[in-house]
């Protein structure tokens, strides 16, 4: 649901400063806030600081990718501060501002960002592992291949030579990857126990996604009936095939497809998860989060209130 909100006179800027383009977005709007908007009253803060308690804006400003995102999230509530976000994108994939239909350029978000009147509620969700809190996450859970394959991708990122080409590459790369995880991989079934509210699942399969919205890195859409804010998780379990059968799933869940073409994904919605597997890597908004036996999360429906371009 949108709503509507004024325009800023102070803003928070919520920054990571080992992002490459993070760095760039903050030259970008230190020179357009001080020449065309000099009345305002900025702060500027690491989104990985935790200084005292800030003095509380009318806006806040997210420059990063989707794991910066998180960490503001997470920033914000441990601060207490509720006001509306504003998004940035400056991170490699940027799923969650291409949901939201947020440009992509530090010219136009930077303008909705600042310009922007219409409040857009999404949910979160609350994570835990092996029943500490995890805090706050915004878009997808993964565990088994997607895990293998992010750490993958992210050892070439920061690889010297290659980097550059990899992150330019972004979702054509991590996709040439996934396919070479389907070739050479011995292990593709990654035992597990889910239980969905009144239902209870054993899956052997490659991968099981909790999402809050559709895509994951890549550009794979796992849980294509995902809505940010409908209140629900979207559970997708993919099922031990054979790899034959493997490349055609891939094909189809990069599209949004595999509900049409495999009966036997598990797919449900639900307000809370708990996940029992081996103690392997998990991604969280995609990011290696760790490697718990057991994972809870729960939907916080309205949690965040964003910039929307939806208005």
């Amino acid at each position: 649901m949108a709503i509507q909100t004024s325009r800023p006179t102070s803003i928070l800027i919520l920054h990571n400063p080992g992002s490459r383009r993070g760095v760039e977005a903050r030259r970008f709007l230190e020179e357009k806030l001080s020449q065309k908007h000099p009345h305002l009253n900025l702060q500027w803060c690491q989104v990985l600081d935790t200084p005292g308690t800030p003095e509380c804006p009318d806006r806040v400003f997210v420059m990063g990718g989707d794991g910066t995102i998180r960490l503001a999230m997470n920033w914000l509530s441990t601060h207490d501060i509720k006001v509306p976000v504003g998004l940035i994108p400056a991170g490699t994939g940027n799923n969650l501002a291409q949901g939201l239909g947020i440009p992509l350029d530090f010219e136009s978000s930077s303008n909705l960002a600042i310009e922007g009147l219409g409040v857009q509620s999404i949910d979160t969700l609350q994570v835990s592992f092996d029943g500490r809190s995890m805090g706050k996450m915004l878009q997808i859970f993964s565990t088994g291949l997607p895990a293998i394959i992010t750490h993958r991708f992210e050892k070439w990122r920061k690889t010297p030579l290659v980097s550059i080409p990899v992150r330019y590459s972004g979702d054509y790369f991590y996709r040439f990857l996934a396919i070479q995880a389907l070739l050479t991989d011995r292990k593709r079934r990654f035992p597990s126990t889910i239980e969905i509210e009144n239902e209870r699942f054993s899956s052997t399969g490659p991968a099981i996604f909790v999402g809050n919205e559709a895509t994951i890195g890549g550009g794979f859409k796992p849980c294509p009936q995902a809505l940010l804010d409908d209140g629900l998780l979207d559970i997708c379990i993919l099922p031990e095939i054979s790899y034959f059968d493997a490349f055609h799933l891939f094909n189809k869940v990069s599209t949004g497809e595999h509900l049409d073409t495999h009966s036997n994904v598990v797919y449900r919605q639900a307000r809370k998860i708990k996940l029992t597997q081996e103690p392997l890597p998990v991604l969280i908004d995609g990011d290696i989060a760790g490697s718990p036996e057991i994972v809870d999360i729960e939907v916080i429906p309205g949690d965040l209130s964003l910039i929307s371009s939806k208005f």
